[in-house]
């Protein structure tokens, strides 16, 4: 079979299996709720509760977006050996980085087709309630976080085999919350903390990427204030997405390849 198509075969199958999982749409159904909630709120103010739905829908579409990427992801792998279904694949034969590529690519296709059901849920409730999407960093956030997602795609596939799958799930949904948690808390007890302690916040902030960094949500609700990001600092970005995707997806090939079929 010839790998480009294989890996285009490959990612269907995958975006085939999210879309006809119930996750993504409870998932959904949570996201749309809390939203919903937010827009009965009536103490803020017309200006007060824009910003505050503005706010709360773009971290509710990010976060749940990476959860549901964070889950199809984790599973790929495992769930192959456990069904044994990659060995009618490898004997076609598919290499093993189209299957890689293929997976990788399906699991990004499905954060897409979750961000445009994300989307289409906040967009109507900007309207209804008369407020502004600023289109250019609007657009700047969705393409981070898309960037984002193949960051965790691949730290999903890496830690998927290395540990059970239970197990790579909490150390990705962890990387996650942590190094978000890690840019926010770093900066403001680096000075505070030991030499040693300094050395093991270094090895963190480069060891694990830098999610916060993709979160455009915090200048997208003052948005009279900012203008969109600058080209190169949108390239830079992007580099640093595929840095880390790189790095993360290499070392998972490299497992990947030793793994006996």
């Amino acid at each position: 079979m010839n790998q480009a198509r294989a890996i285009g075969v490959i990612a269907r199958s995958v975006l085939l299996e999210a879309i006809r999982r119930k996750e993504i749409y409870l998932l959904i159904a949570i996201c749309f709720a809390l939203i919903g909630f937010v827009l009965s709120m009536d103490f803020f103010g017309l200006g007060g509760l824009i910003k505050f739905y503005r706010e709360v829908s773009l971290r509710l579409i990010g976060t749940f977006t990476a959860v549901a990427v964070i889950l199809l992801a984790t599973r790929q792998l495992p769930r192959e050996f456990e069904l044994r279904t990659i060995y009618p694949l490898m004997a076609r034969p598919v290499s093993r980085w189209a299957f890689i590529m293929g997976k990788g690519l399906g699991v990004f296709l499905a954060a897409v087709f979750c961000f445009l059901l994300f989307i289409l849920i906040y967009t109507p409730g900007m309207l209804f309630l008369g407020g502004e999407i600023a289109w250019g960093l609007f657009l700047q956030h969705i393409y981070l976080q898309l960037l984002q997602m193949f960051v965790l795609t691949a730290a999903a596939f890496l830690l998927s085999l290395c540990f059970s799958k239970s197990g790579a799930l909490t150390m990705v949904l962890l990387l996650y919350f942590a190094s978000t948690l890690l840019s926010s808390i770093s900066v403001s007890i680096y000075e505070l903390t030991t030499p040693l302690g300094q050395g093991l916040l270094t090895i963190l902030n480069y060891g694990l990427p830098q999610v916060a960094l993709f979160d455009l949500s915090g200048k997208a609700l003052h948005s009279e204030l900012w203008s969109p990001l600058s080209l190169p600092i949108m390239a830079a970005l992007t580099l640093y997405a595929a840095f880390y995707t790189l790095v993360y997806g290499t070392i998972a090939y490299a497992l990947f390849r030793r793994r006996p079929l």
